[in-house]
């Protein structure tokens, strides 16, 4: 009953936010306006595919880029509910606020964060399958990649290691150093495009430009350049200034944003590793050896976007977001015993001593674990403590609960 008053109130929220307008100059719109009228840029590609359509159909922009992102979200969804079914893995996880619910409670909802996963499912697939030629599987992959990595770089952290990984095991047979240079080969496309985002930054007359050729198209009064698009011309210094201020050094009602974020990236990580063992209702489900590989799958991604948790971002929720659907992601789709292959020896050991020192401090149940997940929460900077409650599942079933009586009262209000 919790857990489907909590997705009732997140479908609620959704629901508000897909009717409410949404500014131009907004981080969320704006986001998808970023294209190469002022020349190649990061970021731009997306942007680019839109204005090329808007010159031709002049549509409306801002309901084009909902109904898009909403897309997305409900792909994502389908996909995770539908291999939780068939593994049948308990789906109380799948709509807290680390996970698919995030960016929706975050109303960051309409940016390119469930295009990410949409592209990411796919390469993976290509990845895994056996039977399909290894030209094929290049030409797949790298395609997306590019594509999506020329949409938004970060996309590369979450990404592009484990196709590595995937490929490294291709060529496991021969030797670490060719292995190695053939599969840096088999990913050379993408990572060339990676590298293309760091040598074409942007700068702020690039901002403006890109700003001033949606004039005629943007059908609303936007004083203000946009403020994703603004973003590109932040220099790389003022960016990971900005953002180690943000992670580190920001405070809240008295607390260090610090603090919080480690408190809440292990809760996180505690309850991603445990709720699919607690809510079992058959051991053979999920075994202590699922445990260890999905935590491994965890800890590997957690240590590939870590420059994005340090110095890139300062959104937490939308990293968060990352971290767990990708790793949720390679878990449902990579086979086991190919994730244990490429997992060495000492790699397992540490997290399961990681996994001993958790469960020693808190024995996980199913209490343990409701009750943590009534209670975290995740919120993207300044003011992290107040949306880090606002993103909890307490305050969104209170939330939704009280809406009827919010109604009655202000039809009583009105009838008086």
């Amino acid at each position: 009953m919790v857990c489907i008053l909590f997705a009732v109130s997140i479908l609620y929220r959704f629901v508000l936010m897909l009717l409410t307008p949404y500014a131009y100059e907004s981080w969320q719109v704006s986001e998808i306006l970023i294209n190469y009228q002022s020349g190649f840029v990061r970021r731009g590609l997306l942007g680019e595919i839109l204005f090329f359509f808007v010159k031709r159909f002049n549509f409306n922009i801002e309901w084009a880029v909902k109904i898009f992102c909403t897309a997305c979200f409900i792909v994502c969804c389908i996909f995770f509910v539908r291999l939780f079914m068939k593994r049948n893995y308990s789906l109380h996880i799948l709509a807290l606020c680390f996970f698919l619910s995030g960016i929706v409670l975050s109303d960051y909802w309409i940016r390119k964060d469930y295009l990410f996963f949409c592209i990411f499912i796919p390469m993976l697939w290509f990845g895994r399958n056996q039977h399909l030629s290894l030209p094929i599987k290049l030409i797949a992959i790298n395609l997306l990649s590019v594509f999506i990595i020329l949409s938004h770089e970060v996309f590369s952290f979450f990404a592009l290691p484990v196709l590595f990984l995937l490929f490294f095991e291709h060529y496991k047979n021969k030797g670490i150093i060719r292995s190695f240079i053939l599969s840096s080969l088999c990913l050379l496309p993408s990572i060339f495009a990676f590298f293309l985002t760091f040598i074409f930054h942007g700068d702020s007359d690039t901002a403006h430009a890109i700003w001033d050729s949606w004039t005629g198209y943007i059908h609303q009064e936007t004083p203000d350049i946009g403020k994703s698009v603004s973003a590109i011309g932040w220099t790389s210094g003022y960016a990971i200034k900005r953002h180690i201020h943000f992670n580190f050094l920001n405070q809240d009602q008295g607390i260090f944003s610090s603090m919080v974020w480690i408190i809440i990236i292990t809760v996180v990580y505690y309850i991603s590793t445990n709720a699919l063992l607690v809510f079992r209702e058959d051991k053979s489900v999920f075994s202590d050896q699922h445990k260890t590989v999905l935590s491994s799958v965890l800890i590997f991604q957690f240590l590939c976007l870590s420059p994005v948790f340090l110095i890139l971002s300062c959104d937490y929720i939308r990293v968060i977001f990352y971290w767990i659907a990708s790793s949720f992601a390679i878990f449902l789709i990579i086979p086991m015993v190919t994730i244990e292959a490429l997992t060495p020896i000492f790699f397992r050991t540490i997290v399961e001593r990681i996994n001993q020192k958790l469960t020693s401090i808190l024995p996980p149940s199913k209490t343990v674990l409701v009750f943590l997940m009534l209670f975290i929460g995740i919120a993207d900077q300044p003011s992290f403590v107040e949306k880090a409650y606002l993103s909890s599942m307490l305050y969104n079933i209170l939330f939704i609960v009280s809406q009827p009586f919010i109604l009655l009262k202000d039809y009583l209000m009105g009838f008086l």
